[in-house]
């Protein structure tokens, strides 16, 4: 996966390399670049924002982080916030539920539990405590686009 920018908008690419000759159509917009005779790259944009997979058990899109205004004060899940643990905001998802969050830009990892609700802009899937900023390597970034995995839910 590689992202750039066209017109302030991001958007996320699939590269394929594929021989000369060998072209398949695929039902989104796409465009080739000739790189060598013998090769070309197809890439093809793929939505950034709230992708969900069928089974809901992951999903992508930006991520942000929240800190000092927060720290030390009650969460919605009743939790004092605590800005250096791995804890998120999700407005769906059970307090509780450990996810799995990949930068793909950089393959890193860290593992977040949901205790909070959040966050409140449409154009974003989940807030991380600065903790979980820092151990991703977003946190200078403020935003950054991200592919999330449930790995447990809270038990009711």
């Amino acid at each position: 996966m590689i992202a750039f920018y066209l017109n302030g908008a991001r958007l996320r690419m699939k590269l394929f390399i594929l021989s000369i000759g060998m072209f398949c159509c695929i039902n989104q917009a796409a465009f080739a670049l000739n790189l060598a005779t013998s090769q070309i790259i197809l890439a093809v944009q793929t939505p950034a924002i709230k992708s969900v997979s069928s089974n809901n058990q992951s999903f992508s899109g930006n991520i942000s982080w929240y800190g000092i205004p927060f720290n030390g004060k009650k969460t919605a899940s009743g939790e004092i916030f605590d800005m250096n643990k791995l804890t998120a905001a999700h407005l769906k998802l059970p307090f509780g539920t450990r996810v799995l969050v990949e930068d793909p830009k950089t393959g890193n990892t860290v593992i977040v539990k949901v205790n909070d609700r959040g966050p409140y802009v449409k154009t974003r899937v989940m807030d991380l405590a600065k903790e979980g900023a820092r151990e991703l390597g977003t946190l200078g970034r403020g935003v950054a686009f991200v592919d999330c995995l449930i790995i447990s839910e809270e038990k009711n």
